[in-house]
């Protein structure tokens, strides 16, 4: 992979929040990223004697010819409620709702306090700063274009949805139309969406298609997006593979288009989410992440990181 020297790289120092979202009450941890280290990195000894109890547990199960552990361990999965369901959706949109709205409750049982503990490492965290990252400049995006008579965003592997359909609430409470398709392999992401766009008020700004993101261009067609949005995906794409959709994404965009993307950093918890949390992904560096957006023909770009520096955002414009 790339390790050519890249655009200064920026750190996200506080969320963005609109007027319209402080009106609508949204909860205060909205207004701030998370980042808590210490005690996580304190603990990283004990996460990576967890991970080796793992390894060594399923090449047991394999060597005897077993299918995987339906539990990877009692301190994890056994006793959190809230892991099993992450491990159970590990790579799909119902483990990051369930880190996304986790809510942090009062440790009155065993079970809560692991389910805290967990949803409270470095990676949730970072998830969660990377949700509110991509709510913040999916908005700036949107600005962009809000003197035009709409503003058209296509979703690709988009999961819940959940960020665009709140800015979209957001701009229509401002009396700014986005259309937007949201587009995922997955129709329970998608049905779970419209329930999600219907709860907002957004339901007929909105269409929806099951196709892979690898038909942006087929599903452009007619509809000009000045956004294309892509946040998760390039955590399972191979280098190759990400360049080629980076550029049928610019083919697809408007002239000043703008692709927002996202992909995990290399971090001290990545074997433990690959093997505790059957979760593996393919880390890239910020190096990585500009050849890809330079590649694709993108030479106007910019990269963010949130605070804890585990996941970054790109957020390209076409010529």
């Amino acid at each position: 992979m790339s390790s050519q020297i890249v655009h200064a790289v920026e750190i996200a120092v506080a969320p963005e929040v609109s007027e319209a979202a402080r009106e609508r009450h949204i909860p205060k941890t909205m207004f701030v990223y998370e980042k808590r280290r210490w005690p996580y990195l304190l603990v990283l000894p004990l996460m990576w004697l967890l991970t080796v109890y793992v390894m060594v547990k399923k090449a047991v199960y394999k060597a005897l010819r077993l299918p995987d552990p339906k539990v990877n361990s009692l301190w994890f999965d056994g006793l959190g409620c809230s892991p099993r369901r992450v491990k159970e959706g590990a790579a799909s949109w119902q483990a990051l709702d369930e880190i996304y709205n986790y809510d942090f409750k009062r440790p009155l049982s065993l079970a809560v306090m692991v389910d805290n503990f967990w949803e409270g490492m470095l990676n949730c965290q970072a998830v969660r700063n990377r949700f509110k990252l991509a709510r913040q400049e999916v908005r700036r995006a949107i600005l962009r274009f809000s003197n035009h008579e709409e503003v058209r965003l296509i979703s690709l592997a988009c999961g819940s949805a959940q960020a665009v359909i709140e800015i979209m609430a957001e701009f229509k409470a401002a009396g700014v139309t986005v259309r937007t398709i949201l587009v995922d392999i997955d129709q329970a992401a998608l049905d779970y969406a419209c329930d999600l766009a219907v709860r907002y008020g957004v339901a007929d700004q909105m269409e929806t298609c099951r196709a892979s993101a690898a038909q942006v261009i087929k599903l452009s067609r007619g509809f000009k997006p000045q956004i294309v949005e892509m946040l998760g995906l390039l955590d399972y794409i191979p280098q190759d593979k990400a360049i080629r959709l980076a550029a049928k994404i610019h083919q697809s965009l408007e002239s000043k288009g703008v692709f927002l993307t996202c992909n995990v950093a290399p971090n001290p918890e990545q074997y433990f989410l690959k093997w505790v949390v059957n979760w593996p992904m393919i880390y890239r560096t910020a190096g990585d992440l500009a050849e890809i957006s330079r590649e694709a023909g993108f030479s106007d770009y910019r990269l963010i990181y949130e605070p804890l520096r585990i996941h970054g955002l790109l957020v390209a414009q076409k010529d």
